[in-house]
């Protein structure tokens, strides 16, 4: 039986794991490393789970079994639980599974590892801090983050009482440690950082390299993996793995809210503003003219424009983001590049944009007219209007010429194409925009119907691994299983679905990537975007009005719960109505879904648990043949001496079960033989007087076969009872 030295050695290297779990998969989020995509917080619990239920099957084979043995025969249920999870595809439990089972091994097998307990924590320690005043990492006031730190505290704290004070008697025990460590877990713990300024100049340059370095790194081991953050169409729609790396910096005069009247008690309220931006288009400028003459053919006036848009000014600089895409708002007029080396690093642009409020019900009212005169204006007409509603000097932006060229067709060909198997997509989108009576219309209730699909991170992508939103078929496929299988997604799913089923409509449509970013209450000098505000949606192109967005994500409100509507007459209330009025035209979806995926989960963790408890009952079957097995060959090949002390011994140890005595071993035997019964005492004492022979008398050769075979017999007698 282990001792209590060997369960602390245990329990500290439990922890250890639980250590180097969290800063292993924070390093691999914060540098991209490999192609698998890590849930932080289930790869940590699933890693030190698995690394604790290996020390608990060893603590029961430990029962019939010693040595080093039992370390491997506590990790084979390793094997089958690791082919389950890959023919399940969990992949995050996988790695879990295989960091616990090298950790278990290393730790039970290899004779230093206490040491390197001892020692490696501060080397962990140091690189937690450095990655938390460097890097913001750990930044969430999370239980796991707070948990982490706990725990280096408490093993650090203990590993310098056994470096400095190790033999000294009065050394603390390790359990005082635990208790310090859940006391510094349930203190509260604010979010704000302690006051670093003083070391700030020192530690400046070395800031500086590290966030160059992060910089590089950050795109060069992406190895196909697909995380938060900015990235093009070639996205799959598998897990997502969240991040918190700061992409881009803004900065704007405006303030970050809306002004808006509550249509309950009358007060005015402050809405926080909502900009998407993108980075595939670019300054577009046939989108500007044509949305200037989508105004124009409704005779908006320069009072009635400012209801729903507004000229705005944002200066976007890059932080951590390798693209070669230029990042700008949705509906940029122009852009021009400040300071730094182009898409680098400190790279900064200040743009123009035209800030639209699509979900304004005039706005909505007017995209829902057909039929209205679209003649086009002449380039002196264009430039006219736009100053007298916006006081936009057109003339600066786009010259005659371009003018003139972008006024010709606009082959919209690529954003009607259709993967050549689409029955049950045409036959959805057929169902759902039945009821529409314009293009616009129908793209609301394709909207509303995605908007009833639950939204997950934990998502499957298309049935063919390489199926991406770069291509039709991929876009198709992504679409078909998130719409009639798994019925469960994110931005990647629902734009993909909106894309498609909006080309089913006969609707030009395409997906748009970039960031979806949502101001503070308070205005601030400066805003970051983080990795985790990357998004995906769809736009679709109306007729007479131009490219609009859309947002079928159920997780992010729509256009109409974002209204910052300034119009008289006209409040939040109809938006409401509207957003009603399509989600009870659009059918429901099909059930079935979840409940499925629920007996599957559900059949899983029995068939895990089984999978478990049968390994143990073999583990333990096993460890006591193994044990028989040993000591069967370890006595067949004995001398006549070594096998009458494993009688002996045998003998002494049945003698105390047999009887239930409490005994403690003084080394006399004769201990022993009160406890033996009248009938064999005789022979009990025989064997043990031959014991004293052997054992201190040093005379061997004067034990006889037949006195070997007699005391094995009367082993046998007592161990069976029948003396």
């Amino acid at each position: 039986m282990k001792n209590s030295v060997g369960y602390v050695s245990e329990l500290r290297a439990a922890i250890f794991v639980f250590i180097l779990a969290a800063m292993g998969v924070e390093l691999y989020q914060l540098f991209d490393f490999g192609p698998v995509s890590i849930e932080r917080n289930s790869f940590i619990i699933c890693t030190t789970l698995f690394y604790l239920l290996f020390c608990g099957i060893g603590f029961i084979i430990n029962l019939f079994e010693d040595g080093k043995m039992v370390v491997v025969l506590s990790v084979i249920v390793a094997l089958p639980l690791g082919v389950l999870l890959l023919k399940n595809q969990h992949i995050v439990v996988l790695w879990a599974l295989i960091v616990a089972t090298a950790m278990r091994l290393l730790f039970g097998l290899v004779g230093w590892s206490q040491q390197l307990i001892k020692y490696g924590i501060f080397l962990l320690a140091g690189a937690a801090v450095f990655l938390w005043y460097f890097y913001d990492s750990f930044g969430n006031v999370n239980a796991i983050n707070r948990l982490l730190f706990a725990a280096i505290i408490a093993i650090s704290l203990s590993s310098i009482q056994q470096i400095l004070v190790e033999k000294n008697k009065g050394a603390f025990p390790f359990h005082f440690f635990l208790l310090l460590c859940l006391i510094t877990f349930v203190i509260p713990v604010k979010p704000e950082p302690f006051d670093w300024s003083r070391m700030e100049s020192l530690a400046g340059k070395i800031a500086v390299a590290s966030d160059n370095a992060a910089y590089y790194f950050s795109g060069l081991y992406d190895g196909g993996s697909y995380s938060t953050g900015y990235s093009s169409l070639a996205v799959s729609g598998g897990r997502v793995k969240k991040s918190s790396k700061k992409q881009l910096k803004l900065t704007t005069p405006q303030v970050p809210y809306h002004i808006y009247t509550d249509v309950a008690t009358g007060k005015q309220m402050k809405g926080r503003k909502v900009i998407y931006l993108q980075g595939q288009q670019g300054v577009d400028n046939r989108q500007l003219i044509g949305f200037l003459q989508f105004l124009y053919n409704h005779q908006v006036n320069r009072s009635e424009a400012s209801v729903f848009s507004q000229i705005s000014k944002l200066s976007i600089e890059y932080i951590y983001l390798t693209t070669s895409d230029e990042i700008v708002p949705w509906g940029v007029i122009a852009m021009d590049a400040a300071e730094g080396e182009l898409h680098k690093k400190g790279y900064k642009e200040d743009t123009l944009y035209l800030d639209i409020d699509y979900g304004s019900p005039e706005f909505v009212n007017l995209c829902r007219q057909e039929n209205v005169d679209n003649t086009p204006l002449s380039y002196e007409e264009m430039c006219k209007y736009a100053n007298q509603t916006y006081r936009l000097d057109l003339s600066e932006i786009i010259h005659k010429q371009e003018y003139e060229e972008l006024l010709a067709d606009y082959d919209l060909s690529e954003y009607k194409e259709l993967p050549q198997e689409d029955n049950k997509l045409h036959a959805l989108a057929t169902e759902i925009t039945k009821s529409a009576n314009t293009d616009y219309d129908k793209c609301k209730l394709i909207e509303a119907y995605l908007r009833q699909y639950p939204y997950t991170t934990d998502a499957e992508g298309g049935y063919n691994d390489d199926s991406t939103l770069a291509t039709v078929d991929g876009m198709a496929d992504i679409a078909g299983r998130f719409l009639f299988d798994t019925r469960e997604g994110y931005c990647v799913h629902y734009t993909a679905s909106m894309v498609m089923l909006l080309r089913e409509a006969g609707i030009p449509a395409r997906a748009m990537s970039g960031f979806r970013y949502v101001y503070p209450f308070e205005a601030e000098k400066e805003y970051v975007v983080q990795a985790n505000c990357a998004h995906l949606w769809p736009e679709a192109y109306i007729e007479g009005v131009g490219w609009l967005p859309f947002e079928p994500t159920r997780a992010y409100y729509n256009s109409e719960e974002l209204t910052w509507h300034r119009g008289e007459g006209v409040t939040s209330a109809d938006n409401a109505a509207l957003n009603e009025a399509f989600a009870q035209t659009v059918p429901a979806i099909p059930s079935g879904g979840d409940t499925a995926k629920e007996h599957v989960d559900k059949r899983f963790v029995i068939t895990i648990v089984a999978v478990i408890v049968l390994s143990i009952v073999v583990l333990i079957a096993l460890a006591i043949a193994i044990t028989i097995l040993v000591r069967y060959l370890k006595y067949k090949h004995a001398s006549i001496e070594e096998r009458l002390i494993i009688d002996v011994e045998n003998i002494k140890q049945q003698l105390v079960k047999n009887t239930d005595a409490t005994l403690e071993d003084r080394g006399l035997l004769s201990d022993y033989l009160q406890l033996a019964a009248e009938g064999i005492r005789p022979q009990v004492q025989h064997s043990f007087d031959l014991y004293y022979q052997v054992l201190y008398g040093g005379k061997v050769g004067t034990i006889t076969p037949e006195d070997s075979a007699s005391i094995h017999e009367l082993a046998e007698i007592i161990h069976t009872g029948n003396s």
